[in-house]
């Protein structure tokens, strides 16, 4: 009787072993499974991201006193980041120059340009935006997939085709294919274009010198600065138009002078 309990505790201790090492492997299974698709829900989820077709644009309105080197340093900075000036339009107010570019950077390469572009100059204004552009991307994607099908299956018809009307009618239409085939190709480009390089607007103001914003009475301080700069320019002005009148004042000096030479003159003989 001893025997039997004794090897009827031991079945009942074995199968606890058996059953708690089961819940064990089975507990370390399931995390395992867990581990493995939240890593594969990451991954995809990063490779998504990075599928994304995004249209980034920055803005920068920045002021320098040392405006030919800052355009020469801008310039180098493009070339070497393998990028390039769309447009770029320079002008000049009183002596001030002002230059205004549209600058295409690679992607990868934006921030540090912008980065770039801020140092050693007063920085006034700075934006950026991004528009995502992929369900636009994977549209016109599929547009040109179906219109190339159906090109090619307009070319098997026209081959086969036995009568003129036929053949003119299929005619019409694999024109019609092409040409939106030709279209959407074009968005598609201009889309990959827009998200390879990012899009910079830059605006460049020279300045006699550069103020940062450092409180209220940093302003005050600047603005009667300011104040003095300006009279100084008014006087400046004023006698550089006194001095380029005279000319113009000598000839009815002269006029004036004589008139009334000759009046006296003509005084004098009468008495």
């Amino acid at each position: 009787m001893k025997k039997i309990i004794t090897l009827a505790v031991c079945i009942v201790f074995i199968m606890a072993m058996l059953c708690g090492c089961g819940e064990t492997v089975a507990k370390n299974e399931v995390d395992t499974e867990y581990q493995d698709t939240t890593v594969f829900e990451e991954e995809l989820q990063s490779e998504t991201i990075d599928s994304r077709k995004l249209i980034k644009q920055f803005s920068l309105v920045v002021e320098t006193k040392d405006y030919d080197n800052y355009i020469a340093s801008i310039r180098s900075k493009v070339a070497s980041s393998g990028g390039y000036i769309e447009t770029s339009d320079e002008s000049s107010y009183s002596e001030l120059r002002n230059f205004t570019a549209v600058i295409r950077i690679p992607v990868g390469k934006a921030d540090s340009f912008t980065d770039f572009a801020c140092k050693n100059v007063t920085v006034n204004e700075k934006s950026e935006s991004v528009e995502d552009v992929t369900e636009t991307y994977i549209d016109v994607e599929a547009r040109i997939k179906v219109y190339k099908a159906e090109e090619e299956s307009l070319i098997e018809i026209m081959k086969q085709a036995d009568n003129v009307t036929d053949l003119l009618s299929v005619k019409e239409r694999l024109a019609d294919v092409r040409a939106q085939i030709e279209s959407y190709t074009a968005q598609l480009k201009s889309l990959e274009n827009q998200t390879s390089f990012s899009s910079i607007t830059l605006n460049v103001e020279e300045v006699e010198r550069e103020v940062e914003n450092e409180g209220y009475w940093s302003k005050v301080w600047n603005n009667i600065i300011d104040g003095f700069i300006n009279v100084g320019k008014i006087i400046t002005s004023i006698f550089a138009f006194i001095l380029s009148a005279i000319p113009y004042l000598i000839l009815p000096a002269v006029i004036a002078v004589g008139t009334v030479v000759i009046v006296r003159y003509y005084k004098k003989k009468k008495k």
